[in-house]
């Protein structure tokens, strides 16, 4: 399986190095960025399944920091390349949990042995939590009301007319109902072609919300009221959401 791989090096011999590596191995080089604010910039829109990070890059924030704003936002594992061999250095790396830590000067060999060990633990992982969290197909008359979610070792049984609201979170999607959380591993759209489109729209690229459960909408601030959850209205959707509401 290939995986794209993010490069946060200011070095340019040591980048080429890294990208050539990566070529070999046959995965897809996501980007190739020498400070922190292009860092984030890629970012945005689309997550590599691995970023390998130098401590000491341009931009206002070094790589630990960087870090440490990424995982604010995203889940991406992060190995750390890096030529300072400090404690201090090794003890901050290690409080933003990386998934590894080479020190420079490393050989190829090195370098692909510590990527490849890396990108065998996620697959593992990803493996892990896929048997975890699931939705389970129901075709029976009986069970067309309801989809059974499977949470670590039980099935839970959770009626569609009481899920309140759906939001995307990377390759999963968060299920809310009144008291429940329940993470899958489904798309957004999977998702939606379940449920039924004259209850359940999509507010935003991110969320699908249950228009029976609105009790009111923020105009002003651009927001679903759902009991005490606020769902957020994009403006491309907010004409088709007031539209809903006008026939609900």
């Amino acid at each position: 399986m290939a995986y794209k791989i993010m490069i946060v090096e200011d070095e340019e011999l040591m980048a080429d190095k890294m990208e050539m590596q990566i070529d070999k191995l046959g995965h897809e080089l996501f980007a190739v960025v020498d400070n922190s604010d292009d860092a984030l910039a890629a970012l945005q829109d689309e997550q590599p399944n691995l970023i390998l990070m130098d401590v000491n890059i341009e931009g206002e924030y070094d790589g630990v920091e960087l870090t440490d704003m990424i995982h604010q936002q995203w889940p991406v594992p992060v190995l750390f390349i890096t030529s300072l061999h400090d404690d201090a250095t090794f003890r901050r790396i290690s409080r933003t949990n990386p998934v590894g830590y080479i020190m420079k000067p490393f050989s190829d060999a090195q370098l692909k042995h510590s990527i490849d060990l890396v990108l065998k633990q996620l697959a593992m992982t990803q493996q892990a939590q896929d048997a975890q969290y699931e939705v389970q197909t129901n075709t029976s008359k009986e069970t067309e009301e309801y989809i059974f979610i499977k949470k670590r070792n039980q099935l839970d049984k959770v009626k569609i007319t009481d899920i309140f609201y759906v939001e995307a979170d990377g390759r999963y999607c968060q299920i809310y109902t009144q008291d429940q959380k329940y993470l899958i591993r489904m798309s957004l759209k999977a998702i939606s072609e379940r449920l039924d489109p004259k209850a359940f729209i999509q507010t935003h690229r991110s969320f699908i919300v249950n228009m029976h459960k609105v009790k009111s909408v923020d105009l002003e601030n651009d927001v679903v009221v759902l009991e005490s959850m606020h769902v957020p209205i994009s403006r491309r959707e907010k004409e088709r959401v007031l539209e809903t509401l006008d026939w609900i």
